[in-house]
C-alpha cells in the first residue's frame, strides 16, 4: 500500500497556498478531502492507498477568488496510478498561478 501527500505553491506570489480544498478521488468517488495548512501542505489523505488509479483535485478557482484574483481554471487535477510496490510514498505538489498550473513528482 502507498501513502500520499501534496502541497500547493502560488508561484505568482512565491508563497504557499493555505486554505485550498483538495479532494482525493478514485473511480469518480471522493475518498477524502483535505485543506492545505499555513505551509500549503496536506501531509496525509488516508492512511494507505491500495493499487489503483486516482485523481487529486485542487479547488484553485475558489481559492484565487477568495484572494481577490481571477483565474481561468476552477480546479487543477493530477491523475496518477499506484502500483504493486508496498510502502511507496507519492508526494504530488501543485504549482499554481492565475494563468496556469503544473505538477511534478516530489519526494
Amino acid at each position: 500500500m502507498s501513502t500520499l501527500s501534496t502541497h500547493i505553491l502560488d508561484i505568482s506570489t512565491g508563497k504557499p497556498a493555505a486554505g485550498v480544498t483538495v479532494h482525493l478521488e478514485r473511480e469518480g468517488e471522493i475518498m477524502a478531502t483535505g485543506v492545505t495548512n499555513v505551509n500549503g501542505r496536506i501531509t496525509e489523505f488516508v492512511p494507505f492507498l491500495p493499487k489503483g488509479r486516482y485523481r487529486l483535485v485542487a479547488e484553485i478557482g475558489a481559492w484565487f477568488s477568495e484572494t481577490g484574483r481571477d483565474t481561468l481554471y476552477p480546479c487543477a487535477q493530477i491523475d496518477f496510478v499506484t502500483g504493486e510496490t508496498g510502502g511507496e510514498h507519492f508526494h504530488l505538489p501543485f504549482v499554481i498561478a492565475p494563468g496556469g498550473w503544473s505538477t511534478y513528482r516530489g519526494s
